[in-house]
C-alpha cells in the first residue's frame, strides 16, 4: 500500500474506492490526480491533528496535576508556617492564621491592581482589520 500507487486509503474518494488509473498507475486526467492528492493532503492533516490533541491533552493533564501539586505544598507550609509561628509566639493559632489571610489579601489585591493597569490591547492588527471591513461595507451600502 503506497501514496504513489493509489492504494492508501488517503487517496480514496469519498465512494470508497480509488481514483481511476491508467496502465502505468497515474490518474488519467489531472482532476483525478488533484482530487487524490487533496484526499491525501486531508488525510494527513487529520491524522496529524489527532496526534497533535493527543500530545496537548496529555500536555494539559500533566500541567493540571502539576498546579495541584504546586498548590498543595504551598497550602501546608503555610499551614505549618502558620502552626509554628503560633508555637514560638503567644498568639494563638487563628490570630495567625488572620494575620496570613489578610497579607495574602494584600499581596492578591496589590497585583491585580497592577494587571489592570497594564491594559494590553489583544489582536491590534485584527481589529484594525476588522474596522476597515466595517467601515467598507458601509459604503457598499
Amino acid at each position: 500500500m503506497s501514496i504513489e500507487t493509489g492504494d492508501s486509503p488517503l487517496a480514496r474518494d469519498t465512494a470508497g474506492k480509488l481514483p481511476e488509473t491508467g496502465h502505468d498507475g497515474l490518474p488519467k486526467n489531472w482532476r483525478e490526480a488533484l482530487v487524490g492528492l487533496a484526499f491525501a493532503r486531508f488525510g494527513i492533516i487529520r491524522i496529524e491533528a489527532q496526534s497533535a490533541f493527543s500530545a496537548a491533552t496529555t500536555g494539559f493533564f500533566i500541567l493540571v496535576v502539576g498546579l495541584f501539586a504546586l498548590f498543595s505544598a504551598w497550602v501546608l507550609a503555610l499551614a505549618a508556617a502558620i502552626g509554628a509561628i503560633a508555637a514560638s509566639t503567644s498568639w494563638e493559632w487563628y490570630h495567625v492564621a488572620f494575620a496570613a489571610a489578610g497579607i495574602h489579601l494584600l499581596i492578591g489585591i496589590f497585583l491585580f491592581l497592577i494587571l489592570k493597569s497594564r491594559k494590553h490591547d489583544s489582536f491590534p492588527v485584527t481589529r484594525a482589520e476588522f474596522e476597515k471591513d466595517r467601515e467598507w461595507l458601509t459604503r457598499l451600502k
